[in-house]
Formats: C-alpha cells, sequence, structure tokens
C-alpha cells in the first residue's frame, strides 16, 4: 500500500509540472514519461525475471503502427484504434512468448534482437501499407468532451493518468504471489522447477505483461506524435530502454522510470550539440557498470538506511525480509 500510494503521489507531483514549467517543456516531458514507463515495464522482464531484451522496442512499434493503420488506412475510430494496435502486438508476444522463454543469456539476447531487427525491416519495406522509410503520419488523437487531448497540456495530463494507472498494474503484480515467484525464476530456475514451479509459464508471463505494457506507451507514443515510423522498433530504442533498466537499478521498478525518463530528456538536449547518441549510450553503460554496477536504486536504499540511529538501523534490518 505505500509503493501504491507513492506512485499516486508521484503522479500528482508530475502532473503538477505544467504549472511550472512551459510548453515545450510539457511536450519533451509527455515523451520521456512514455519512455520512462517503457522502462518500468522492461524491468519486469529483465529486472525481476533476468531476461535482458535487445527486442523490446518490437512491441512498442507493433502497437503503434496497428493503431496508426487502423486510424489512417482504415478510418477506425481512435479509441477503438488503440485497442487494435495493442491486440495486436499482445498477440505477437504470446506467439514468440514460448520460443523466446525456452532460451537463456546471450542466445535469448540474440534472438530478441533479431526479432526486434525482423520487425524493423519489416515496417521500413512495407510500402504504401507502412509508408516505409518515411512512416505513417497525420495520426489523429482521440477525443473526450470534457478534456481536450488535442491541447499540449491537456494530453501530457492524459499521459500523466495512463502512466499512474499502468505503474499501479505493475506494482500490484511484482508484488503478488506470481510476481513474487518471478524473483525465485530469476535466483535459480532449476531449484523453482524442483519445487513444483512451472518456470517456462512464469517466463512467458512475464515475457507478455513486460510487453502488453510496451505496447500502452506505444500507443500513447504515436498519438502525442502522430506519427509513427521504423524508429520505434529500432534495436536502438530497445538499447535505450535496457540501459534505463541497468541505470535505474535492475528489480527496482521506479529507479528505470527515472532513467528511462531522463535518458530521453538527456538525448533531446545533446541531439542539438551531436549526432554520436550511441556513443553516448555506450559511455553511459561503461560508467554505470564500473561506478554504479547496481544502477541508482542502491543508492537511494542506502541513503535511506543511513537516516535513522544506529540502533533503529539494526531493528529494522533485523524485520527486513531477503529473498535468496
Amino acid at each position: 500500500m505505500k509503493r501504491d500510494a507513492f506512485i499516486v503521489l508521484l503522479g500528482l507531483g508530475l502532473a503538477a509540472l505544467p504549472l511550472v514549467v512551459g510548453h515545450y517543456w510539457v511536450g519533451l516531458l509527455t515523451q520521456a514519461v512514455i519512455f520512462g514507463g517503457f522502462a518500468l515495464g522492461l524491468d519486469v522482464l529483465v529486472g525481476y525475471t533476468g531476461m535482458p531484451s535487445l527486442g523490446h522496442a518490437a512491441f512498442f512499434g507493433l502497437a503503434g503502427y496497428g493503431t496508426a493503420l487502423a486510424i489512417t488506412r482504415w478510418g477506425i475510430n481512435p479509441w477503438l484504434a488503440a485497442g487494435i494496435g495493442i491486440v495486436v502486438s499482445l498477440g505477437v508476444a504470446v506467439a514468440f512468448a514460448p520460443l523466446a522463454v525456452r532460451l537463456r543469456g546471450l542466445t535469448f539476447l540474440t534472438v530478441t534482437l533479431a526479432f526486434g531487427q525482423v520487425a524493423w525491416g519489416m515496417a521500413t519495406r512495407g510500402g504504401e501499407l507502412t509508408g516505409g522509410e518515411n512512416g505513417i503520419p497525420n495520426v489523429i488523437r482521440p477525443s473526450l468532451a470534457f478534456w481536450d487531448l488535442q491541447a499540449p497540456v491537456g494530453f501530457y495530463l492524459f499521459t500523466v493518468l495512463w502512466v499512474t494507472i499502468v505503474t499501479l498494474l505493475v506494482n500490484r503484480f511484482v508484488a503478488s504471489p506470481v510476481g513474487l515467484s518471478l524473483l525465485g525464476v530469476r535466483g535459480s530456475d532449476t531449484r523453482m522447477a524442483a519445487l513444483g514451479y512451472d518456470v517456462q509459464a512464469r517466463r512467458a508471463l512475464a515475457f507478455v505483461v513486460a510487453a502488453a505494457v510496451g505496447a500502452v506507451y506505444g500507443t500513447l507514443s504515436v498519438f502525442y506524435n502522430q506519427f509513427i515510423g521504423p524508429g520505434a522498433l529500432d534495436w536502438r530504442l530497445s538499447a535505450q530502454m535496457l540501459l534505463s533498466v541497468v541505470i535505474g537499478g535492475a528489480g527496482s521498478l521506479w529507479g528505470p522510470f527515472v532513467a528511462g525518463t531522463g535518458l530521453h530528456v538527456l538525448k533531446t538536449l545533446l541531439t542539438g550539440q551531436t549526432e554520436r547518441w550511441p556513443m553516448v549510450l555506450g559511455g553511459l553503460y561503461v560508467i554505470t557498470v564500473v561506478l554504479l554496477p547496481g544502477g541508482i536504486a542502491p543508492l537511494a536504499r542506502k541513503f535511506r538506511r543511513s537516516g535513522p540511529p544506529a540502533e533503529a538501523a539494526k531493528a529494522l534490518d533485523s524485520r527486513a525480509v531477503r529473498v535468496p
């Protein structure tokens, strides 16, 4: 319940930002919190299940393309089109999960990378259907009678609302018995199998949940930009999200969200200064591995533990539940 309250307070804090920042920052933060939420969803797969993926942008992009195609090619209502895009992405995840979860380590990473590049190639060479390298412009945003989603601030608040809802759902999932069992799968899948747990089913479930979260944010992204292109499926976006999990601290949820949001802001600010963003990402990865092997999340835990007096800290440590 404390984490739920923290998430709601964070959502309220984000919602209040338009009161103190200009329209440029409202637009920048809209896309930034979308990527932050995307990284948070990937943490279910990486941090809780121990399955790093370099193809997760495929589910982000497939949802965006499904939504854009439904609106621009077939004239479907944007609300229904959003559902279609999410279902398409989720269907692909369900179909791919049984194969993907049988793999481990570098093999899993390579297969997910190949899967993402196949999706990227199909979008790039899709001709008039996908717009090829030019993508699909003029995607209509949904409308509400009581909420102006066409205005920058209105859509930002709409995005923050969905980020809060999805984060609450993900938090409830990882705190559930099934979600906690994912930590056991990450620690020792053979031990979990010996205890009678269906390891493959749990891996597949984590894969699908992470893909579903990515699909929701892919739909929000295409509505915000009113455009979708092959970049939404590119491996570099997957790498950026994976790096967000590493920098934020795998298994913390809030850490990847903060890192994912911050990396997009950093990328946008550096775009006018350099075109070497992949090199910047690589440098950040090296710095994180060397100086912050656990990401920023352990730093926050150390800060909290240094706050109470020594006796209180020892009492807290004695009551702490540690997952083997």
